[in-house]
């Protein structure tokens, strides 16, 4: 047996200590929170979104509220138990805890699920019978309006649908859950994230039947922008008289785009809009936008086509957007 060299030994040695310094640094590393159980949303999402389909026209998607409503028997038990555990499911988290890629992902989830459980619940007009709301801002409880009613308990604080949509998906720290978030927000966001988040109404984000995560969150936010920049809910690109409209949530979203959507709408609208809307901004010269109109705010519920005659033949529905 050949005997190490002195040397030799003190290298050896040097790097036992640094592995051994290594591995207590690593035990020393809060461990981050594991990502929240999404299977339930993913299932949900994947038998409630019904695509559009219709021949030359951008991809759009509805949600089946009414058969959703059926489903959780709500109409006699008057609770919707399998919204509840999902509730649950994905409530069960410690925001804090995450990274901010994991907390906007878990946000987005989360927002779109309050949403689609406030809006069935309360999918019926009480004393009413069978008479459902055509908007969720038609919705107006004791406990509040749609979107300033509690909905949600977070680390022992209870926010509304505005409110959380303010302090968790935008990120904003100063957001008092007290106020619900009905002082504008002048923070700004990512653009994107209004794209991401489904309102319950037309002229918001098209549900995408995939649930957002941390490690694509960037490709899927750019994904989701440019799916609702090619719906003329959001923008209308006129070639004959070259007049581009967009929705006034451009506006109420200023602080965005710089604080000024009159200048940094047109920037977003050249790097994620439409093929014609692009077009348009550089055969015009365009420096803003033309107009603005009010966003559509009726429910974007899933209408069941009339019965098909017996045998005739039915066409398959687009393939949804694919997560990345």
């Amino acid at each position: 047996m050949t005997l190490a060299s002195p040397r030799r030994l003190f290298r050896r040695a040097q790097a036992l200590v640094a592995l051994t310094l290594l591995a207590g640094t690593v035990c020393m590393t809060p461990a981050r929170a594991a990502e929240p159980d999404y299977s339930g949303w993913s299932d949900l999402l994947k038998r409630y979104i019904k695509v559009l389909h219709e021949k030359g026209k951008p991809w759009d998607s509805r949600f089946d509220y009414e058969q959703l409503y059926i489903d959780e028997g709500i109409w006699t038990k008057r609770r919707a138990d399998g919204l509840a555990a999902l509730h649950t499911q994905l409530l069960a988290v410690t925001p804090s805890d995450m990274t901010p890629a994991e907390r906007t992902a878990w946000a987005i989830n989360a927002y779109n699920f309050l949403v689609i459980e406030r809006m069935t619940v309360n999918l019926l007009v009480p004393n009413r019978r069978f008479m459902r709301y055509d908007s969720p801002k038609q919705v107006n409880r004791d406990e509040g309006t749609f979107f300033a009613a509690p909905v949600a308990t977070v680390e022992g604080k209870n926010y509304s649908l505005r409110g959380f949509e303010r302090r968790f998906v935008y990120g904003d720290t100063a957001a008092d859950p007290a106020d619900n978030g009905m002082l504008a927000r002048e923070q700004a966001g990512d653009p994107r994230l209004a794209f991401a988040l489904c309102k319950g109404s037309l002229g918001t984000g098209p549900l995408l039947p995939w649930v957002y995560r941390a490690d694509s969150l960037q490709k899927q936010l750019d994904r989701a922008t440019r799916t609702a920049l090619a719906l003329p809910a959001y923008v209308q690109a006129d070639e004959k008289s070259g007049e581009l409209a967009a929705t006034n949530r451009f506006f109420e979203e200023r602080a965005d785009y710089g604080g000024n959507e009159l200048t940094g709408v047109l920037p977003f609208l050249k790097k994620y809009g439409s093929l014609a809307t692009r077009q348009l901004i550089t055969a015009r010269k365009l420096t803003r936008v033309s107009r603005y109109f009010e966003p559509d705010w009726k429910l974007n519920q899933f209408d069941h086509p009339a019965p098909k005659l017996p045998g005739a033949a039915q066409a398959a529905p687009p393939a949804p957007p694919k997560s990345h």
